[in-house]
């Protein structure tokens, strides 16, 4: 009878085994970049929740208990089921969820596979409002909007770390507010109004990475100061359904931000208005004209990027 493992068979009684045997030694770690036993820091947490929002396994729950500080929250991370994809610290923009290298995650208790943090969130502190310099009662106006800051007005990052808009370089595109993670932040493209709600707003600091503008200061911006608002334009005649001659001299920027078409260049390929999040550009390929909406832009400067013939200027 022919054994042909027999050989293999003795020859593995004599060399090393080709696996590494565990053994509880915690000092030993894992290689660089092994996503291991999770460290919340509860120092850094600001609760904005999205470490919940983003886990796949719903390992990530909090209880909140009211004291006279403020809420006490307790974060918990149950490793049992994490999946190790490190979303929740990929989204922690404060850096309070780390993955360390230890893997050892041997337990014969549930509470064993528990990592906890527990922090107060302090209420936000309201302060009052400066009083206002005696006047005379103005007319009433049809709209209940608040008056732009004087040219010359400084804008500071607030104490507290919540945001700060800077109106005169707003563009009221809502960017901010679809990106704002907790809904505090609503804005009015048409009456012009950004609004920030106190209470929702957890400083997470979203708002301002995603403004195109750069309208928004957190800690550690630097102070805007508050230029005077350009003239408004001259009101253009309504676009002919022709094809627009060569300009004759070079075609300038606008002083209120807002897009300029370069005729010359323009191949009328529609990139432009297919890319603009206003949906304020127009463009007719087969009579070559090219169309802006002046109420519905909002100076994103997006379809200029998109152009590929660089024929929009800003």
């Amino acid at each position: 009878m022919d054994f042909p493992f027999i050989k293999e068979a003795i020859s593995q009684l004599f060399s090393k085994p080709s696996c590494e045997m565990y053994l509880p030694d915690k000092t030993k770690l894992g290689a660089p970049n092994y996503r291991g036993r999770i460290v919340f820091h509860p120092d850094k947490c600001i609760n904005c929740m999205m470490c919940e929002r983003v886990c796949s396994g719903n390992a990530i729950t909090h209880t909140v208990e009211k004291t006279e500080e403020g809420d006490k929250v307790t974060r918990t991370f149950y490793l049992g089921s994490c999946t190790f994809c490190a979303t929740c610290m990929d989204f922690c923009t404060h850096g309070a969820i780390e993955f360390t290298r230890d893997y050892h995650m041997i337990a014969t208790k549930e509470e064993d596979l528990m990592v906890s943090g527990t922090f107060i969130k302090k209420p936000p502190v309201k302060k009052p409002a400066p009083p206002k310099p005696a006047q005379a009662p103005a007319a009433p106006k049809a709209e209940d909007k608040p008056a732009a800051p004087a040219a010359g007005t400084v804008i500071k990052p607030r104490d507290d770390g919540k945001p700060v808009q800077v109106p005169s370089k707003c563009v009221y595109c809502t960017i901010c507010a679809k990106k704002c993670p907790a809904g505090a932040l609503t804005v009015d493209r048409a009456a012009k109004t950004w609004t920030l709600d106190e209470d929702n707003c957890v400083g997470c600091g979203t708002c301002a990475e995603a403004c195109p503008k750069k309208a928004i200061l957190m800690p550690g911006d630097e102070p805007v100061t508050v230029e005077a608002a350009p003239a408004a334009p001259a009101p253009k005649a309504a676009p002919k359904a022709e094809p627009a001659p060569a300009p004759a001299a070079e075609i300038k920027p606008r002083d209120d931000g807002k897009p300029v078409q370069d005729p010359a260049k323009c191949i009328y390929c529609t990139i432009c208005a297919r890319k603009c999040p206003a949906g304020a550009l127009t463009v007719d390929r087969a009579a070559k004209t090219w169309t802006l909406d002046e109420d519905l832009c909002v100076g994103c400067g997006t379809c200029a990027e998109a152009c590929p013939k660089k024929a929009i200027v800003l």
